[in-house]
């Protein structure tokens, strides 16, 4: 039988390691006396502590040593298992925060760059749109072949009806189902539709002449923007709007996102709120 401290010595396991050990049932004493406490380990024990402080030492969680222990008679090969186990969910965890770090790295880098802030004047706006909601209202699970699909198919509709569009298609945030969010997407027309536009779940309505506040960006002057991120026209506009000391009206925020221009070098991505000037 061996004391504590000597088993300590032999195994590499501090004492307070052991009986911590010990009250997850991960290696219990041999013998415990009842008066003093002390603890005595058999000599057939001191393998299984070896294993647990090597497994430790690789970062491998108790429950997953405590199962590797329980898996063969001498648990030489439940350890070596459980051990490689480990290693490959580390690499794989390692794998996913290189990829975010690198995510992080590029929109902080994007954000640096400036974006052209202004206020200017628009004309009164007839458009149709339609709403997208995302599953579980989580707008970050609807993809770009999602709103693609989509919008798309109102392109047509507008078509098949001979609705011409003639502006612009822009995104906005709108309520979704159950008090969620929705992505909405618009197509400006020529003239009010009103109640000729018939299509289920779509929208038609008239944006007022106003005056708002637009960040625009181009891609010539920012960095690429990982998948996920804020853009930085939007923040950009948030910004402005702190410095010029403009409060949006509750549930009357009307964020739109504008793409102009098709070409992959020459496009511009337009982020607007209507601002009431004082």
């Amino acid at each position: 039988m061996l004391q504590i401290g000597d088993f300590a010595g032999i195994t590499g396991l501090s004492v307070k390691a052991l009986r911590h050990y010990g009250e997850k049932a991960l290696l219990v004493p041999e013998v415990v006396d009842e008066r003093s406490g002390y603890r005595w380990y058999a000599e057939g024990q001191v393998r299984a502590g070896a294993t647990i402080r090597a497994m430790r030492a690789a970062g491998v969680p108790l429950p997953e040593i405590a199962e590797a222990l329980g898996a063969s008679s001498s648990g030489a090969d439940g350890a070596l298992g459980a051990l490689e186990a480990h290693r490959v969910s580390v690499l794989e965890e390692r794998a996913r925060e290189d990829l975010a770090h690198e995510a992080a790295v590029s929109e902080l880098r994007a954000l640096r760059v400036p974006v052209d802030v202004a206020l200017r004047q628009q004309p009164e706006q007839h458009y149709v749109g339609r709403a997208l909601h995302a599953p579980g209202d989580d707008l970050d699970g609807l993809t770009d072949d999602d709103a693609n699909a989509v919008f798309g198919e109102l392109f047509e509709r507008l078509a098949g009806a001979g609705i011409p569009v003639s502006g612009e298609f822009w995104t906005t945030l709108g309520s979704g189902e159950n008090g969620g969010a929705a992505l909405v997407g618009c197509w400006e027309v020529p003239e009010s539709l009103g109640d000729e536009w018939t299509f289920p779940g779509d929208q038609a309505g008239t944006l007022p002449p106003r005056t708002e506040l637009v960040a625009t960006w181009r891609p010539e002057n920012g960095e690429a923007l990982p998948e996920g991120a804020t853009h930085p026209a939007i923040i950009a506009l948030f910004d402005a709007l702190d410095a010029r000391g403009i409060e949006l009206r509750l549930g009357r925020m009307e964020v739109r996102q504008t793409v102009r221009g098709q070409d992959p070098d020459g496009f511009s991505v337009e982020v607007s709120v209507r601002v009431e000037e004082r």
